[in-house]
């Protein structure tokens, strides 16, 4: 797991089982000034870095493939245990209307693929 230094900064978590999409939005994400913590495959990953590195915010995809628990189950426990800031990315339309999803109270809904600015204003919106 990568984390850029810089003490001081705001920590931002990114959760996304794609390899390439999870560099690109942690570049995007470095580039607007923030610490990067991961990017985390999997619910245990991003439970692990979050003892460590308590993040004010979270990127985190959805779906998470075949690797057991969902990026709900991610947000949740960020959320419950750190108070983690929830920014969800997927590709999934209409996951504004889920009401597991609405449950969890995300700052944004991102979905795939999205631009730098996007990205931006949520975390924006998330860190104030």
């Amino acid at each position: 797991m990568a984390t850029a230094g810089g003490a001081g900064r705001p920590g931002v978590m990114i959760v996304d089982d794609e390899a390439l999409v999870a560099l690109f939005v942690a570049d995007v994400v470095e580039d607007l000034g923030f610490q990067v913590i991961g990017p985390v495959r999997d619910v245990e990953g991003a439970i692990a870095a979050a003892e460590t590195h308590k993040p004010q915010a979270a990127i985190v995809d959805v779906g998470l493939g075949n690797r057991g628990a969902s990026g709900l189950d991610v947000a949740r426990e960020l959320a419950d245990r750190h108070g983690t800031a929830v920014i969800f990315l997927s590709g999934y339309a209409d996951l504004e209307r889920d009401p597991d999803v609405q449950a969890l109270k995300p700052v944004a809904i991102l979905q795939k693929p999205c631009l730098p600015e996007h990205i931006e204003a949520a975390l924006k919106a998330a860190l104030g």
